[in-house]
């Protein structure tokens, strides 16, 4: 009951916020940039475990079902931590505007691609 609340929140303020903090940088508001990040960053947190078989399914393209078995379950393991990782510095950090530290910023945005992490923070 809780975890379909909490994935419940999540959807409404991805759908609130997020879709005008990456509209852009000029003319976007600091309540929509805050918005936005604590948004992606409660449904990275919730979403990470997605990682494993995302990172499954682009191993197994790129290399190979054997390679997609065992090494894209290793990333996906990785990815998870990090993913769910990023999103809580998000949640924490959100009254201060950074861009994503994480590509692609949802998991959902491009199921295709293999997730990457920026090197640091940067600010819009």
């Amino acid at each position: 009951m809780l975890n379909k609340k909490l994935v419940s929140l999540a959807a409404s303020f991805i759908i609130l916020f997020s879709l005008s903090a990456q509209a852009g940088d000029s003319g976007i508001s600091y309540p929509a940039k805050i918005g936005g990040k604590l948004g992606i960053g409660l449904l990275n947190t919730v979403t990470g475990i997605g990682e494993i078989p995302k990172s499954m399914m682009v191993e197994t393209a790129n290399e190979g079902i054997g390679m997609g078995m065992s090494l894209g379950f290793v990333k996906g393991m990785t990815n998870m931590l990090g993913r769910t990782l990023t999103g809580m510095v998000d949640v924490v950090s959100f009254p201060i505007p950074t861009k994503p530290m994480i590509t692609p910023p949802v998991i959902f945005q491009n199921f295709d691609q293999e997730t990457t992490y920026a090197s640091g923070w940067e600010t819009y």
